[in-house]
């Protein structure tokens, strides 16, 4: 059997087969919202999503465990109020004296 293609041909089917084989694995690359480049950004986005998701969840259980003693512990709440609005008890007098330079 005759080959049908001549020397020429075949070396323009090789070159064009591998210039779309090359186009087709920068596409694979580069391909915007599907390329290799693309996957790697959204995984470190989604590393990073979950991170703070994790550290929020973490706050929010720390604040959760504050709303709790403010409602069921009357000497937490008292110190809390005392400490952070400077309130005071019926009848107390707070005196602050300050420093001579």
């Amino acid at each position: 059997m005759r080959n049908k293609f001549t020397n020429h041909q075949t070396k323009l089917l090789s070159y064009s087969a591998l210039v779309f084989a090359l186009l087709l694995i920068l596409w694979i690359i580069f391909a915007p919202n599907r390329g290799v480049f693309d996957m790697i950004r959204s995984h470190d986005a989604i590393e990073k999503l979950q991170t703070k998701s994790q550290r929020l969840e973490a706050e929010n259980k720390a604040l959760q465990e504050e709303i709790n003693r403010l409602r069921d512990d009357p000497a937490f709440l008292e110190e809390k109020a005392r400490k952070e609005y400077g309130m005071l008890k019926e009848n107390e007098v707070l005196y602050i004296f300050k420093k001579k330079k």
